[in-house]
């Protein structure tokens, strides 16, 4: 469920094929859609979607996202009739960052000031790779003649460059006209990236309708309404998190932000159901007095975790990008947690709520590294299937519907196709992915793994099954994880900290006094893969590798199959 394990489609930015009839001729909107944070206005086409950016558009500098409700019917090089969605991506790009002030219009920290800059010298094709580039074959990728036109709107000249792209989908592959409209401001790019398909009529309907739409882009940088809060974090001051993200929200119509009573949380939404958001608030902060109750922090946690509730699944699915069956999701990049209230009910909601909670949780408590996958995605569920009792979580035994582990797990010890448990509990991210039977035999087998050590350490397991040495596995185990994370973090920072006093003694270049002041701030960003695998090996080592593991397996199957 975690958002690195999540089934993306083809190409990070590309909306669903579906079989479809053809769209009604495009319309344009009447109204105006504002950028209050960037001084401009346009008139969007009609009956989009207006998406707010999530962590991966921001990176490419994209403050707006639009997709239309209804696709065009496409006929693929094989023939077939497809579906494609047309889209719009919304950039803004700054100017290079002065070498002698260090200053951008950008802020932030050295890795967006440098991607900022590389981004001021992009052309239009540079752009489209950057956004399309995963679903492009590069060698019949090319532009349409006249390369460059001008359009005026409201008396701002814009650059417009048509390019053509055949684009490989896995269920098929045809022409894509990426229309590109540049305006150049006085301080910054404004890029409009169209995508739509490339046949004839299309083309010139299309065409026609997006040339309107740009054509009232408006100006006016008086309107601006920007935070005085350039940049944060969730370990920021409270207060300023709650003015950006207020601000953040506010640049996306429909969306909201809410704040929860314990001020763990601020929760951004587009939607209008306050029970619902109340039971969301309800659950998560139940979740997070088990989580601190069961894994209490060296050091009080202090970040504030950002949550996202899309309205519908719709909603979500454009957001994230994500796959049919994906429920929610934790981004560790973003550090925000994105879920919605789906069709299948609220118990099904609330349990992907404790489960995606968790992993929010866990990485504050590591100090954003990651643990095992047995660890985190077993938990995960375990507390995923916990009950609401007035403002209380109890225990429970397993999810319900689509969400149960216990029959998946039961079918696995009986037909001998689980994975010996030493090895299970070691594997990497993508081997315990990958692993088997099915889809779901990894979530089951680690579910059923923590449900046991769970219950046993709290009395609930029969000594028939269970042996005192077993409850000391996972405090063990998250003894030294931490104490191995913190251990690096302070050498990276250490290093950093000798760095710059060097730096600050000579007539040091300013990125490299800025690369050392990022990694004396940021040190999880610079923990190499081989320290990584030597925590997590002395981890494994003072906690599964203190008890008898063929032991150990032997008694838990025959609780999972006399108990679960």
């Amino acid at each position: 469920m975690k958002s690195t394990l999540l089934l993306r489609l083809v190409g990070l930015f590309l909306s669903t094929l579906l079989l479809a009839p053809t769209a009604a001729a495009q319309k344009n909107s009447s109204k105006a859609r504002e950028f209050p944070a960037y001084g401009f206005s346009f008139k969007p086409l009609k009956d989009w979607s207006d998406v707010p950016p999530d962590g991966q558009m921001k990176a490419l500098h994209v403050i707006g996202q639009f997709e239309a409700k209804r696709g065009v019917t496409v006929k693929t090089e094989s023939n077939a009739r497809l579906e494609y969605r047309p889209s719009l991506k919304v950039l803004k790009i700054d100017p290079p960052q002065s070498k002698s002030t260090g200053q951008s219009s950008g802020g932030g920290s050295l890795r967006n000031r440098l991607g900022t800059e590389a981004a001021a010298e992009k052309g239009a094709e540079e752009f489209v790779m950057d956004i399309f580039g995963p679903a492009l074959r590069k060698d019949e990728y090319k532009l349409v003649e006249p390369e460059i036109s001008t359009i005026k709107a409201k008396g701002i000249q814009a650059e417009r460059n048509e390019i053509l792209a055949f684009t490989v989908f896995d269920n098929g592959a045809f022409d894509m006209l990426f229309d590109v409209y540049t305006f150049r401001l006085p301080d910054y790019r404004i890029v409009f990236v169209w995508s739509y398909p490339a046949e004839k009529k299309t083309r010139k309907k299309w065409g026609k309708a997006v040339e309107k739409s740009m054509k009232s882009f408006k100006l006016d940088l008086n309107s601006i309404q920007t935070s005085s809060v350039k940049d944060v974090d969730s370990d920021s001051d409270y207060e300023d998190l709650l003015e950006f993200h207020r601000n953040e929200v506010m640049q996306t119509p429909g969306w909201h932000l809410v704040e929860t009573p314990s001020k763990q949380y601020l929760i951004k939404t587009n939607s209008d159901n306050k029970k619902q958001i109340q039971e969301v608030i309800k659950r998560l902060e139940a979740s997070r007095k088990i989580y601190e109750q069961d894994f209490p922090p060296a050091e009080p946690i202090t970040s504030v975790s950002v949550v996202r509730i899309c309205a519908s699944k719709e909603d979500f699915q454009r957001y994230g990008r994500t796959s049919e069956g994906t429920a929610g999701y934790f981004n560790p990049a973003s550090e925000e947690l994105v879920l919605y209230f789906g069709e299948t009910g609220k118990d099904a909601t609330l349990s992907v709520i404790s489960h995606e909670g968790f992993h929010q949780y866990c990485h504050f408590l590591f100090n954003r590294s990651e643990a095992h996958r047995w660890f985190d995605e077993g938990h995960g569920d375990y507390y995923g299937a916990w009950k609401m009792k007035g403002s209380k979580l109890v225990p429970n035994k397993d999810m319900k519907g689509g969400l149960s582990r216990i029959p998946t797990i039961k079918q696995m010890v009986r037909e001998g196709t689980f994975k010996p448990v030493r090895r299970h509990v070691r594997f990497d991210h993508p081997t315990w992915q990958n692993q088997g039977p099915g889809g779901t035999g990894c979530y089951a087998e680690s579910f059923s793994i923590v449900y046991f050590l769970r219950e046993g350490a709290r009395g609930k397991v029969s000594k028939k099954y269970w042996k005192s040495e077993y409850a000391n596995i996972i405090p063990n185990y998250i003894r030294v994880l931490d104490e191995g994370f913190t251990q690096a973090y302070d050498a990276i920072q250490k290093d950093a900290d000798e760095q710059l006093k060097a730096l600050a003694d000579s007539d040091a270049d300013f990125e490299l006094i800025q690369a050392a002041k990022e990694r004396a701030e940021h040190p999880w960003n610079y923990l190499d893969q081989r320290t990584k695998t030597e925590i997590w090996n002395k981890a494994m080592g003072e906690s599964w590798g203190k008890i008898d593991e063929i032991e150990f397996e032997e008694r838990w199957k025959k609780f999972v199959s006399d108990e679960l």
